[in-house]
């Protein structure tokens, strides 16, 4: 094997890395995606539950 085809295996192989490793970035932006958008409802969820508890004390 010539100097050029060690390179060009060398580079193709390390296309594939970068391909793996986008791939595994893209499940990790969707999982922080879908932590976002859990950790915004249990918020709201939380503020639903202050507001209830507020309004109870004060007409209660």
């Amino acid at each position: 094997m010539n100097t050029d085809e060690h390179m060009l295996e060398m580079l193709q192989q390390t296309l594939v890395k970068i391909d793996e490793l986008n791939t595994r970035i893209g499940h990790i932006e969707k999982d922080l995606t879908s932590i976002t958008m859990h950790q915004l409802a249990m918020d709201h969820y939380a503020q639903a539950i202050q507001m209830a508890t507020e309004n109870n004390n004060i007409m209660g």
